[in-house]
């Protein structure tokens, strides 16, 4: 999956969630995710889940979030 096709699906959650009125900082991290992915120097599926939680704003439960994301699960 492209970092820019990511970058839409973690924009297209943040909706979601922000729809059914799910916790605002949630929300807020599914939409900083996807600035984050936008910013990468390197293809998304090929970051590990530590990695990505190595990544200004992504905590591990994201972590592990975007790994699956990323490989198009």
């Amino acid at each position: 999956m492209s970092n820019e096709v990511l970058a839409q699906r973690l924009r297209e959650h943040a909706a979601c969630l922000a729809k059914r009125g799910d916790n605002l900082y949630r929300v807020r991290a599914f939409r900083h995710a996807a600035f984050t992915v936008m910013g990468l120097d390197k293809e998304a599926e090929k970051l590990s889940r530590d990695e990505w939680a190595k990544l200004p704003g992504i905590g591990n439960s994201l972590a592990e979030t975007l790994v699956e994301y990323a490989r198009g699960k």
